[in-house]
């Protein structure tokens, strides 16, 4: 329900099948009113006392056996890990109030309400009411290239996703602990603000679309993406605990021919600026670096514009791109002189997007509404720069088709829109009425929120919104908020409802505009319930709120992760080395080596350490690269002729380790090893493998 559909020619039935999977995924209505909570309360000025504290923790999924999240191939299945996926939270807090503000960056495709709900109710039985709705921000950086099964929507559809409940849980548990540790950090500190620019690590991917709005508009910037970046450096007696920063481009730069977990370019930054860092540290405190999400909604990293570049290979291109960001975060985070100052304060608000009235001063046409929710032709195209394209459509696509309306009303249960909701959505031409479904097929009542620290706000919604729909909002919260200097779109947070082109972007109907779900006045609807949130804030008075989304947690089916038991590889065992390392590398040489194993969704945990690279030193072997590590890539397989008259589910599989030797690695002798687990057939009890190949040496 919430997937970009940048995908390859896979033909109609497949899109439509992916359609089918979108359709059923929403559920529902909300039913109750919340208004922000402590609203107006404390707002005194505290001279920019504050207390900060840092967290971090792995979120990673299953690296075999679940459908990936993002291209939505039904081909696209994990089958081993390269970057791991982590939840980072930086708190701050008024030091003399009991104002505080939490703002988590996850490294998954997207967040679901469910999602946030479920970490405020852990929270609220550790620490009552000190994290709320209001003061929690929860974000997903969007790679492409995870795991899904933690969606409620669409997962009991013979399409949809299967809901994997162990999955769902580590990431809350994960979220949960990252801000528990950033909650018991919290220590007197500053937070400095900076900005600059990137280079070259992105690319308008609809500038079609992009050049329909007004010259004037667009004459004002210098480019038709942003390419700055906002940056906090957070510390505690002048010593850097670590950033968060913002930047809009997608991580697509795994394509979807990949199958290896990865946290893609904005999770190769964070891995490089962390690494660098905690190198410089003297105390051996944590550092995080967190690169969050902005309004990247047709911003593509793929710098050909043909779904791949600038590298030679996909994963080349994911580390250029993720070390553009890192240079330009290094150099922002040693400049960076301004001192955050001043109140913290937030609203937050569940708006009816399908339900909108827009007022003529957005519109200059008279009141205008938005309409319940509906995927255009076009969002079938996909992106082509990201490596979309089906035969049967194309970006632009403004008429009716007879042929193409039957075969959706045939294989997607949804009701023919009304003329009504036509004429609301033009000059979209509707595929998928989603909005005409009772209740909503795709959620439609939607968290927002305006957050702000010092002279900094944030603009918090649950969508991909373009460049200039960005541009928008934080002109519109300028204007209501005077005094704040720095305003950044926070987008893909709190919970994925689609695109949000501009007004104008929309008359074209690319696959932004068709996938911007509440009609062509969303992105103004959007900046209006942004700038009401900013103006309550500046009146110190409470934000009201339509009914929120109704509970879905429960109402889906689970699937279990794992297996019944594990089969022994047949004339082997498990542990037992199938190819091993050679006997001596020269620096820059590729290291393989791997061992039979069992499937590692049995006893599924996110922090389980699959592989390490050892090197022998005075006092025994010491760790110096493991799995999650850039250099290192780990593949499950399981072989046909292991599985030839038997359960192919249950067959023993390979694990191979592939080390790339760093040209700086240390001359000596080295091992790779191998944890792993199996199910035994005899009692279904879980039994670990540890195991190793050679010895051989690096010079």
């Amino acid at each position: 329900m919430m997937l970009n559909v940048r995908r390859p020619n896979l033909g109609f039935c497949i899109l439509l099948a992916v359609c089918i999977a979108v359709a059923c995924g929403g559920m529902l209505r909300g039913s109750a009113v919340l208004a922000a909570d402590d609203a107006g309360r404390d707002n005194a000025d505290d001279a920019g006392r504050y207390l900060v504290g840092c967290g971090t923790a792995d979120i990673t999924g299953s690296p075999v056996g679940i459908k990936m999240l993002g291209y939505v191939r039904p081909d696209q299945i994990t089958e081993g890990l390269h970057l791991r996926q982590f939840a980072r939270t930086f708190v701050i807090a008024q030091a003399d109030s009991q104002r505080r503000l939490a703002i988590v960056t996850t490294d998954l495709q997207s967040v679901t309400h469910s999602l946030v709900l479920s970490v405020l109710e852990r929270l609220h039985e550790a620490l009552d009411d000190t994290y709320r709705l209001d003061n929690v921000v929860i974000a997903a950086t969007h790679t492409h290239a995870v795991p899904g099964g933690y969606w409620h929507y669409a997962a009991d559809t013979p399409v949809g996703m299967p809901f994997n409940p162990e999955y769902y849980d580590a990431i809350v548990d994960g979220i949960v602990a990252s801000i528990v540790q950033a909650h018991q950090d919290l220590r007197p500190g500053r937070i400095r603000i900076g900005t600059g620019e990137t280079v070259r690590a992105g690319a308008q991917r609809s500038r079609l679309a992009y050049l329909k709005n007004p010259e004037q508009e667009r004459n004002a910037y210098p480019a038709d993406i942003d390419t700055g970046m906002t940056l906090l450096r957070f510390e505690v007696d002048d010593h850097p605990i670590g950033i968060l920063n913002w930047h809009a481009v997608h991580p697509t730069s795994m394509s979807f021919n990949n199958k290896l977990i990865s946290s893609d370019n904005k999770g190769y930054a964070a891995y490089a600026f962390e690494r660098t860092q905690q190198a410089a540290q003297a105390d051996g405190h944590r550092f995080v670096a967190a690169f969050a999400q902005s309004n990247c909604g047709d911003v593509t990293p793929n710098l050909n514009l043909k779904g791949a570049g600038p590298g030679a290979d996909e994963f080349e291109s994911t580390r250029i791109i993720g070390q553009r960001m890192a240079d330009a975060a290094q150099q922002i985070f040693a400049s960076a002189s301004e001192e955050l100052r001043g109140p913290i304060d937030f609203r937050h608000a569940y708006v009816d997007m399908g339900n909108v009235t827009v007022d003529a001063v957005l519109t200059h046409d008279g009141p205008q509404k938005t309409v319940p929710p509906a995927y255009g032709y076009s969002f079938a195209a996909g992106s082509t720069e990201d490596g979309g394209g089906q035969p049967m459509f194309r970006e632009g696509m403004l008429k009716t088709d007879l042929l193409i309306e039957g075969m959706a009303r045939t294989l997607v249960p949804l009701p023919e829109p009304s003329e009504e909701m036509r004429r609301g959505h033009q000059p979209k031409p509707i595929l998928l009425a989603v909005g005409a479904a009772e209740p909503s097929a795709v959620p439609r009542v939607l968290p927002i929120g305006v957050a702000r620290i010092g002279q900094l706000a944030l603009v918090i919604g649950p969508a991909e919104y373009t460049t200039m729909s960005g541009r928008r909002f934080r002109r519109a919260i300028k204007k209501v908020l005077p005094d704040v200097s720095h305003v950044v779109v926070a987008g893909y947070a709190g919970d994925y409802c689609g695109y949000v082109a501009t007004y104008e972007e929309y008359q074209a109907q690319h696959y932004e505009g068709a996938s911007t779900l509440f009609g062509p006045w969303t992105q103004a609807a959007y900046q209006q319930e942004f700038a009401r949130l900013a103006a309550d804030m500046a009146a110190g008075r409470p934000s009201t709120a339509h009914a929120p989304p109704l509970e879905v947690r429960g109402r889906v089916r689970p699937t279990s992760l794992g297996t019944e038991y594990d089969l022994p590889p047949e004339d082997s065992q498990f542990g037992d080395v199938v190819r091993d390392a050679e006997t001596s590398y020269a620096r820059g040489d590729r290291a393989e080596v791997a061992f039979w194993t069992g499937n590692p969704q049995n006893g599924f945990r996110p922090q389980r350490r699959y592989a390490a690279i050892e090197r022998q030193g005075g006092s025994g072997w010491h760790e110096v690269a493991r799995d999650g590590d850039w250099e290192v890539r780990c593949r499950w397989s399981q072989p046909k002729t292991n599985a030839r008259g038997r359960d192919r589910r249950l067959a023993a599989h390979q694990f191979a380790v592939r080390w790339d030797i760093p040209a700086d690695a240390e001359p000596g002798s080295y091992r790779v090893r191998h944890f792993g687990v199996y199910r035994a057939k005899a009692d279904g009890e879980l039994h670990a493998i540890e195991t190793e190949s050679r010895t051989f040496e690096v010079d």
